[in-house]
């Protein structure tokens, strides 16, 4: 299995770039859909940015073997009551 290497991902309007570091090659994708559900944030892109041995992109966990799945846990609210 290669080293894992940093990978950062850029959530724009309507789009996502992907740049691994050592690479001058970035990825960007389409977000399909975005998906908001108990604290956890789901972007569905129109194409698969991740290899099958990558699990995380920093904040982001990674699923899906045609398009990819991004996913994240989203801070609670600011000024929320407890």
């Amino acid at each position: 299995m290669p080293k894992d290497s940093n990978v950062y991902v850029v959530v724009g309007e309507g789009v996502v770039t992907v740049k691994r570091e050592g690479s001058n090659r970035a990825v960007l994708a389409k977000v399909l859909g975005k998906v908001q559900v108990d604290g956890v944030e789901v972007l569905c892109l129109d194409r698969l940015v991740h290899e099958s041995h990558e699990q995380q992109f920093g904040e982001w966990t990674l699923a899906g073997a045609v398009t990819t799945l991004l996913s994240r846990s989203m801070p609670p609210p600011t000024g929320a009551a407890a």
